[in-house]
């Protein structure tokens, strides 16, 4: 893209900054909020590739489904003419490769605190089973205060499946790679561990331990040769130091860190005094060169039976020379005496032999350990040390145990069985997911009866209405088709009220819960806001807007204030505006009113995902708001036929986050017929952020994931 075009109106293009095996990436100042950010787009050759588009939305998915303040902040995602695009956050400094090369050598301590930022970030990300997959110095960005962030989560995963052509893209992250990523094995938490374990190496020496001609020689170096030791460069690094190196770098992924919390609290410890004469880690040697302690021997039952003919004969010989002896008392109590020995230690030697059997048969065995709420990878590595292989792994629902970890085992734990028998683990895919359907035009209650017994949490939404009757649903916040977790899902229904008028009832006094029951009995949406006072106890009513005894119409919006109690101190929160402009999308023409009432509000999987994240315990009723009363729609045949002529509006939902609102809960409802400016009243307290979403008719147009008090 040129210098200065303007992407969707809103983000104009200031410069170029780099590009990837799959996208270009460009520096551009966003118009609406007036801050330059980093924006990321699918390059030309792959934007007809429907897997390329794919796993372009992952990368965004996966970025916004996490929340660290190391890994890269991602602001919108959406697409313009068939070019898609992310704009993120961005970060005025330079990658982790170019400055390893301006300021080696880097302090001991500063390589530690650089790699405890990289490895927060990664935490968070196998915390929700993301492995990175291309960890490289490339994709660390480190801003002018040493403030590091890492970006291109899931992208690596594109690159290694649709781009191996692309030579260039390979030798940049094959340096990182680990043996088991080389071999074509699936990547897995202690893949990135080796790739950290690379970049930890390269912080301290200043250069890559494998380096070759082509690909192919430096995967080999990898996969055979041993990583050269650190202290071989600098005899100064503390021995504690490299074996952070060697653990995280060997060969075998069972003999790596398990997590990566555990390598950063060994890297923390490494320059610690206590630690001064800590030998060098050496890894353990693989099944063919390990010490065993064999098991001994037996006694095989066919040498326990010539051994027994042995003594037989022997036995019978003596007896036959006996023959030739005088014949006397005292001799034939003498034979009977060698006979009765000989059967002694016959049958001394039989049980024996049966004794050895029957100790090496016990010594062959071992019990199944118990791997309940392991991780799979833990799971192996435990089987192994006790022994045993792993049989079948079979995956099933569960609400007790997280996704990923061990179930049960078959056989189950504690059970005897031979050594190397396989053992078949069942893991848990996580929570049941439920389908959910189109339930626009049903009966609300019907559906919302249906859905709680299902174990989802249900909350409705009033908004008056011409077209639908009373009660009868007109949008939905989820797409049809789309399954969750009831445990971890609210759904919001947007209810209508038609069209009739309320008196207000005075509400000073009520509870939140209180004011919602009475707003929803009436078909009305409440907003709230928080205030002081010195009259209501916290949580009750202060004030509310319109009064008491005044009448509005169905589906309209009340202001309603909440006691936050008695104002001991000033509290340190900054209150401001944010003006943005609606823009209205014409929709004048006949259109399918079913249609444009099923949309969604999420435009994306990764909207979805960022909407789940929100860490708010606040319910979809929590902070309820309207639908603009002045805008409503009309219809000469009023009924529940789906198929109708309306007027131009657009139905608008916002999502606000401070100190007040949680970003879970609707902020505003509004129906529009022309572009439309709004106010957002932001409140936050030092070091909080804010953050709003606009949908309009189902699809997110704006959004901004760092409001703060500086960007009024």
């Amino acid at each position: 893209m040129r210098k200065g075009f303007v992407l969707n109106g809103r983000y104009q293009i200031i410069d170029r900054l780099g590009e990837g095996g799959m996208a270009d990436v460009y520096l551009a100042k966003d118009l609406i909020l007036d801050r330059l950010v980093a924006v990321k787009v699918l390059r030309l050759d792959f934007r007809d590739d429907k897997k390329a588009q794919e796993r372009f939305r992952h990368e965004a998915m996966a970025a916004t489904a996490l929340d660290n303040p190391h890994i890269v902040g991602i602001y919108d995602v959406d697409e313009m003419d068939g070019m898609q695009y992310i704009a993120m956050e961005y970060i005025d400094g330079e990658d982790l490769k170019y400055y390893i090369k301006n300021h080696f050598p880097i302090p001991y301590a500063q390589v530690i605190d650089i790699m405890e930022q990289i490895l927060s970030a990664v935490h968070e990300a196998h915390r929700h089973n993301i492995i990175h997959r291309d960890l490289k110095p490339q994709n660390v960005l480190i801003d002018k205060n040493g403030y590091a962030k890492i970006t291109d989560f899931g992208i690596s995963k594109a690159e290694s499946e649709n781009t191996m052509t692309q030579t260039r893209s390979i030798v940049g992250s094959i340096h990182y790679l680990s043996p088991e990523q080389i071999k074509g094995q699936v990547a897995n938490q202690q893949s990135d561990i080796y790739s950290l374990g690379i970049i930890l190496y390269e912080m301290l020496t200043g250069k890559v331990p494998f380096n070759g001609e082509t690909a192919v020689s430096i995967a080999i170096k990898h996969s055979q040769t041993p990583i050269p030791a650190v202290r071989d460069f600098d005899p100064r690094i503390p021995q504690a130091l490299e074996n952070v190196v060697l653990k995280a770098t060997t060969k075998d992924p069972q003999h790596r860190y398990d997590t990566v919390a555990q390598m950063a609290d060994d890297l923390r410890t490494s320059l610690d005094q206590s630690r001064a004469n800590e030998p060098k880690f050496i890894p353990e040697l693989d099944d063919d060169g390990k010490t065993k302690v064999m098991p001994f021997a037996p006694m095989r039952p066919e040498l326990v039976e010539a051994a027994t003919k042995a003594n037989e004969t022997s036995n019978s010989q003596v007896a036959d020379k006996s023959v030739n002896q005088p014949k006397t008392n005292k001799k034939n109590k003498g034979k009977k005496k060698h006979k009765w020995l000989w059967v002694v230690v016959t049958t001394i030697i039989a049980l024996l032999g049966m004794t050895l059997i029957l100790l090496a048969r016990l010594g062959s065995k071992t019990s199944v350990p118990n791997l309940t709420n392991l991780t799979r990878q833990t799971a192996i590595k435990r089987l192994t040390q006790s022994d045993l292989a792993v049989g079948k792994v079979n995956y099933e629902a569960s609400d007790e145990v997280e996704k990923n970890n061990v179930i049960k085992t078959n056989p189950q734990a504690g059970r005897s069985v031979k050594k190397k028998a396989k053992v078949n683990l069942i893991v848990s895919s996580g929570p049941k997911l439920i389908k959910l359907e189109n339930y626009v035009g049903q009966n609300y209650k019907t559906v919302a009866a249906q859905l709680r017994n299902r174990g989802f949490t249900v909350k409705r939404r009033n908004t008056s209405s011409a077209t639908f009757k009373s009660g009868k649903i007109l949008q939905q916040d989820f797409k049809p088709g789309q399954s969750f977790d009831p445990n971890n899902k609210v759904l919001t229904f947007i209810v209508s009220t038609g069209i009739k008028q309320v008196t207000l009832d005075d509400l000073t006094g009520m509870t939140k819960e209180q004011v919602i029951n009475y707003m929803n009995d009436n078909g009305i949406n409440p907003v709230f806001d928080y205030v002081y006072s010195n009259i209501q106890a916290k949580g009750k009513v202060v004030k509310q807007s319109p009064g008491a005894g005044q009448t509005v119409q169905q589906g309209s919006s009340i202001m309603v204030y909440l006691s936050r109690g008695k104002q001991k101190t000033q509290a340190a929160i900054s209150s401001f505006n944010i003006r943005i402009k609606i823009p209205f999308a014409d929709s004048s023409t006949t259109t399918d009113q079913n249609k444009m009432t099923n949309t969604a509000y999420s435009h994306n999987e990764s909207n979805t995902n960022l909407a789940a994240s929100s860490s708010s315990t606040d319910s979809i009723d929590d902070v309820q708001s309207s639908m603009d009363s002045s805008s409503s729609v009309s219809e000469n045949d009023q009924s529940d036929n789906n198929s109708k002529t309306n007027p131009a509006e657009n139905i608008v939902l916002i999502y606000l986050k401070d100190h007040d609102h949680s970003f879970a809960s609707v902020y505003k409802q509004m129906v529009i017929t022309k572009d439309t400016n709004v106010i957002l009243p932001f409140k936050l307290a030092d070091n909080e952020v804010g953050k709003y979403k606009v949908v309009r008719d189902g699809k997110v147009i704006l959004r901004d994931n760092n409001v703060t008090s500086n960007s009024n």
